[in-house]
């Protein structure tokens, strides 16, 4: 049967048997037949079968310079996490301009040592249950150290920086705005801390306990691809010498130098950071307005 979310309007179908559902838009969980939201506002994200482990692995063997065997590495620990997130579906628009507004789902880690890896990471909307005291028993739970307000705070937050970007991105003054926010609950969400081995060193991996995405991953660089980008980064710096040189014979000026110097410096410096370390770190995970964030060294 089909039904309508009483908070985004948004119409999607559900089995006949349900009494209770949650919308896959924006994250509200109501009573089908009286379109009234549960009065329940803890839940959590069921973990996994697949083994994360296996998972972490097979993503990291697709990275440039991966070891064509670290599929085969030892793993040395496998930790499930219960990390406790607030959900917050959040309205923004200008007052005065009718072209900015946002509608954003927002989750607020609010403890563990986590919090800082998942901030700004993009929560799923579907799938969340009813909270059931056995999770506690089947990995390490956490409370949350946020009040629901603290939380409520930072998301409010996010909404006007984000209309603001977009004003500015149309070069306009935002002006009077106004943000709708709806808790959406208190969620105890899955998380995977994967430990390996290779080469005598030691690796970790963070895993979402959900569908199996690589939030942050490390693993060895090899020497052979080391020594491409080294290659590869001196050949651009060798290049932007030569180019300011016969700019500098055309135009006189030693500012031709300069200006052949300094873009392949910074092209170089790049190809270095990333290309010309032992360590990795890379994640299969695209943040919220920042991109892929843990594409970088060690």
């Amino acid at each position: 049967m089909e039904v309508q979310c009483p908070t985004c309007s948004a119409k999607f179908k559900v089995p006949d048997t349900v009494s209770v559902a949650t919308c896959p838009y924006c994250g509200t969980t109501f009573h089908v037949h009286t379109g009234e939201e549960a009065g329940e506002e803890h839940y959590f994200f069921p973990s996994m079968r697949k083994d994360a482990g296996g998972v972490l692995l097979k993503f990291l063997s697709r990275q440039y310079g991966a070891p064509a065997d670290i599929t085969g590495a030892k793993v040395t620990k496998k930790q499930l996490h219960w990390v406790p997130v607030y959900f917050f579906y959040l309205h923004g628009r200008s007052k005065r301009w009718s072209t900015i507004e946002e509608i954003r789902f927002v989750g607020i880690p609010a403890g563990s040592p986590f919090s800082g890896l998942l901030e700004g990471y993009p929560f799923p909307i579907r799938g969340k249950r009813f909270f059931d005291e056995a999770i506690v028993g089947k990995g390490k739970y956490y409370e949350p150290e946020l009040s629901k307000e603290e939380a409520e705070a930072m998301a409010r937050s996010m909404m006007e920086s984000a209309l603001r970007s977009e004003a500015m991105e149309e070069d306009k003054s935002l002006g009077d705005y106004e943000i709708e926010v709806k808790y959406q609950g208190l969620v105890h969400y899955p998380l995977w801390e994967v430990h390996y081995e290779y080469g005598g060193e030691s690796f970790e991996g963070y895993v979402d306990g959900t569908d199996g995405r690589v939030i942050q991953g490390e693993y060895p660089l090899m020497s052979s691809a080391r020594k491409k980008a080294t290659a590869l980064g001196i050949g651009v710096i060798v290049a932007g010498l030569v180019f300011g040189i016969i700019a500098t014979g055309v135009y006189g000026s030693a500012w031709g130098l300069i200006g052949g110097l300094i873009p392949a410096g910074a092209g170089a410096f790049g190809i270095f950071r990333k290309g010309s370390v032992k360590r990795r770190k890379v994640s299969e995970v695209m943040r919220v307005n920042k991109g892929n964030t843990y594409f970088r060294p060690m």
